[in-house]
């Protein structure tokens, strides 16, 4: 995955594990398992400390199973989905609308998201 964009041209996978926006500047980290497929990636893109995202691949099979994101950077998610039975496709999901760190929302669906 080291030295590769993403398709927009807006976020730049270095060698050293970095995650880089398109002026350069480290918004993130990311780790691979030995075959090279990406483990998990996380972002700080407002900068102010706390992870914003993080995805992980938990089964190291080339798909995301779970997806984290803090929108009010209170450094509890305020949205997680994942995929419970593998087959690449979100079909649980958690929302925290008072930001207590708490889920109030959630919503299974075998089908997926």
């Amino acid at each position: 995955m080291s030295g590769t964009t993403d398709t927009a041209g807006e976020t730049y996978f270095s060698a050293d594990g970095g995650v880089y926006d398109a002026n350069g500047t480290m918004i993130g980290t990311y780790e691979t398992d030995a075959a090279g497929n990406v483990d998990f990636v996380t972002t700080d893109t407002d900068g102010d400390g706390r992870l914003d995202t993080s995805v992980a691949d938990t089964d190291h099979n080339g798909t995301f199973e779970t997806g984290i994101v803090d929108t009010d950077a209170d450094g509890y998610y305020d949205t997680m989905v994942l995929d419970t039975d593998g087959d690449g496709d979100f079909d649980t999901a958690a929302v925290d609308t008072d930001g207590d760190g708490q889920a109030d929302t959630t919503a299974h669906d075998p089908n997926g998201f």
